[in-house]
């Protein structure tokens, strides 16, 4: 189970690859709505084809005269989520992690509300859900994609006999303790139901808020539908492994 003896800041980190005036405003809305005391810092994540144009605007914000330091962390590709933990092991002045999104599907008064949760239940996992009430879709995603999130989320609770109501959506703020320890083995984006099945497995509360998600207003989603058959990959492959098999080898 993670720590819950304190809640020692956190840091949020922000995927980008193509994003540049969305990418700009999403950072200088955390940096107004996070207060500075919970966040040590808000770490860009480079993907490896991120455009010219994306690197110099990162460039430019970790240059700003900002409250919350903004750093840059290049991706190398083709692992993320290992990436991430071994990044994170380095972070040893805060206890949680926030990943966002710099597209502008969420406003950053959810991103506070989320530190703040976590401030008050420091060994809970925090989630934006769009399935709660006052949560919803962007008017973009109609039909087919609907129903498609749907059955999903409904696949997963039911494994998992799970209380979530948007399990795969990929805004979560969590402790860093167990996350790092995760065997994780996802390759791609899929890596974010994969930790999130992780937590589900050690009997981690959850914490959900409702999001009604916006349309991307910049940039476009880079995720082929073979990227997104992966997401069932973590689903059926995490539901019976025992849970010693969920840490690293080494790790208790």
């Amino acid at each position: 189970m993670s720590d819950t003896a304190a809640f020692r800041g956190s840091i949020i980190i922000v995927p980008t690859h193509d994003e540049v005036v969305s990418l700009r405003e999403t950072v200088l809305g955390l940096e107004n709505a996070c207060p500075p005391g919970d966040t040590a810092r808000i770490v860009l994540a480079l993907a490896p084809f991120a455009t010219d144009a994306c690197r110099n605007e990162a460039q430019r914000l970790t240059e700003a005269p900002l409250p919350i330091p903004v750093l840059i962390a290049q991706e190398k590709g083709g692992a993320f989520a290992r990436e991430m933990q071994q990044y994170l092991r380095e972070q040893t002045d805060v206890s949680h992690t926030l990943i966002w999104t710099a597209d502008k599907d969420a406003p950053a008064e959810s991103a506070a509300l989320m530190i703040r949760k976590a401030k008050e239940n420091p060994g809970a996992v925090v989630k934006l859900s769009r399935f709660l009430p006052g949560g919803s879709l962007p008017e973009s995603k109609k039909g087919f994609i609907n129903l498609r999130d749907s059955v999903f989320r409904s696949l997963v609770c039911k494994l998992y006999r799970s209380e979530q109501t948007d399990p795969h959506f990929g805004l979560t703020l969590f402790p860093m303790r167990d996350f790092v320890r995760f065997d994780l083995r996802e390759k791609f984006m899929s890596f974010t139901i994969e930790y999130v099945l992780h937590f589900e497995r050690l009997g981690t509360r959850f914490i959900e808020l409702p999001l009604r998600q916006q349309a991307r207003t910049e940039g476009k989603s880079t995720l082929s539908v073979f990227d997104k058959l992966r997401y069932f990959v973590p689903v059926f492959r995490l539901r019976f492994l025992p849970k010693r098999k969920l840490f690293r080898d080494g790790e208790v």
